[in-house]
């Protein structure tokens, strides 16, 4: 766009506009910017105090951003403050529109704002000392366009030094100047959120082949065995021994499980992340759960020594039963996968703080690494050592101990004891 001299009025608009709209399309922050626009407009055309209202993003709420030469006092009350744009239309009615998006309301007409900011001391129906002096009642605003017309702000001057009204050219100069920063503006944040949308886009298809590798690496091993197993027993079932059969049999219940175990997992995180599972939250026994839990971890490690503390009397907990024992089962099953095989695993019962019932998982072994801590609990988060896992086992324990409104966490020490624990609220 080509601005003649004649244009700006003088030679410091233009350097400072094209130097205000270079920080604001290279700006990490948008509040810097805000602020030298402030300043610009303060001293390109000679006003005390300026303020700058603005939303974080197109369309969104408006705050007050930029307070220039206020007391602090006033700063500190006022900086930051929500501004509904509708309430914002009360104080640019149309005949108070001297130029395009450009406002003037003298002190005669009187607009009262809720959200205005006024210093001084003279009464609304003082006259003014000459007919182009400042009254202390005027107000001037200039609404920051994007290049639809839509309002990203706007920005307000009051107390011009030379205390006359601003003439009409100095009006045009100041709408042109606030005008072509709004545009900027608009640019700056339309690239701005482009690039976070490229982002998301490149994220989300990296996770989804991420989660296609990972679903057909996990379920090609438990295929494979049940298509060996179940190829065995149909073509040598009859010259197989009992053992052999049984064998073949206990591979075939096993892969299925696993396959069962996976799908469910994958279904359950589906319906937590399009918001449909409903939980049944009711007073719940810790006793019963941990029974129920050490009896399907009996069964299915029957070599492995499960045992269990309880308080006496043990408070009853405020949950989904079927989710809990879901979580207790999980954290079982990594505590027999990372243990020593010879040793016990320990469930330990206590009182919590803040009137949570809190229930641990403990078990001797090589411990958690310190590279592996930070994948624990999130989404497809395996560690180091975690064949034959999806990641997804602690990711769940997460949400649903969150959604029944506990908390989980671990703490482990190398070659000595590892501890997960979870909390519920007591009844």
């Amino acid at each position: 766009m080509f601005i003649d001299a004649e244009t700006t009025g003088d030679g410091g608009l233009l350097p400072r506009l094209l130097s205000i709209t270079y920080e604001i399309l290279h700006a990490q922050e948008i509040a810097p910017a805000l602020e030298s626009i402030a300043r610009a407009v303060a001293e390109l055309f000679g006003f005390k105090y300026v303020t700058i209202v603005a939303a974080d993003a197109p369309g969104g709420e408006l705050y007050r951003r930029v307070l220039l030469g206020f007391p602090e006092d006033v700063i500190a009350e006022r900086f930051g403050e929500h501004i509904d744009r509708r309430q914002v239309m009360e104080i640019l009615p149309p005949e108070s529109e001297v130029l395009p998006y450009c406002f003037y309301n003298p002190a005669e007409r009187e607009i009262y704002w809720k959200h205005g900011i006024y210093t001084g001391f003279r009464p609304l129906n003082e006259p003014r000392s000459a007919p182009d002096a400042w009254h202390e009642r005027d107000t001037l605003t200039l609404v920051l366009p994007d290049r639809d017309g839509n309002m990203l702000g706007y920005l307000s001057a009051d107390a011009p030094l030379d205390g006359k009204v601003p003439s009409i050219e100095t009006l045009r100069r100041m709408q042109l100047f606030t005008n072509l920063v709004g545009l900027a503006l608009a640019n700056s944040r339309a690239h701005a959120v482009e690039l976070e949308q490229r982002i998301n886009l490149e994220k989300t298809a990296r996770l989804q082949n991420e989660f296609f590798s990972m679903v057909s690496h996990e379920v090609r091993s438990p295929l494979a065995a049940i298509r060996g197993a179940t190829a065995l027993l149909q073509t040598h079932f009859e010259t197989l021994g009992l053992e052999r059969r049984q064998e073949l049999l206990g591979v075939l219940s096993s892969s299925t499980g696993r396959l069962s175990s996976i799908f469910e997992d994958f279904l359950l995180l589906s319906r937590m992340d399009a918001g449909h599972l409903a939980l049944r939250i009711e007073r719940i026994s810790p006793v019963g759960i941990i029974e129920e839990s050490m009896a399907r971890m009996r069964s299915e490690y029957p070599d492995r020594l499960f045992n269990a503390a309880y308080l006496d009397p043990v408070p009853h907990m405020l949950g989904d039963e079927g989710r809990t024992v879901q979580i207790l089962t999980n954290l079982l099953s990594n505590a027999v996968k990372y243990s020593y095989p010879t040793s016990a695993i320990h469930i330990d019962v206590k009182h919590g703080a803040d009137d949570h019932v809190r229930i641990a998982i403990v078990n001797e072994g090589p411990g958690i690494s310190p590279e592996d801590r930070l994948k624990l609990f999130t989404r497809f988060g395996r560690v180091s050592s975690g064949e034959g896992s999806t990641g997804l086992g602690l990711y769940i324990c997460r949400e649903l101990v969150g959604m029944m409104h506990g908390e989980i966490g671990f703490e482990s020490e190398p070659e000595k004891l590892t501890s997960f624990w979870f909390t519920l609220p007591k009844a």
